[in-house]
């Protein structure tokens, strides 16, 4: 005879079979890996874009706060000035800034 006929015998079968299946689930590992790798970076982007609208949203609404402060009135024992009041003291301060701006000599 020329060549060898090699017969598997079952219990050499069945351990190429398991080894071939570890083969494909690790191939299917890497691959479930490296999608939730690219899943979490969109979640990453995600969460920066929200963080940095949200950081610009707590400045408005400060902002908003402070200019509401300044208009609004609010019982104080210490404080019984208006909001009309607050705002002639500062046109009274702009005039007279003015008007130092103003008389002096060029």
């Amino acid at each position: 005879m020329f060549g060898k006929t090699t017969e598997l015998t079952p219990l050499a079968a069945r351990k190429q079979l398991l080894l071939v299946e570890s083969e494909l689930n690790r191939v299917q590992l890497v691959n479930e890996l490296r999608e939730l790798k690219h899943g979490l970076q969109e979640l990453k982007a995600q969460v920066e874009v929200v963080g940095s609208m949200a950081a610009t949203a707590a400045k408005w609404a400060e902002t908003f706060t402070k200019i509401r402060g300044a208009f609004t009135h609010e019982e104080k024992p210490s404080q019984g000035k208006s909001w009309v009041g607050t705002l002639f003291n500062g046109l009274r301060t702009c005039a007279t800034l003015f008007g130092t701006f103003r008389s002096r000599p060029s």
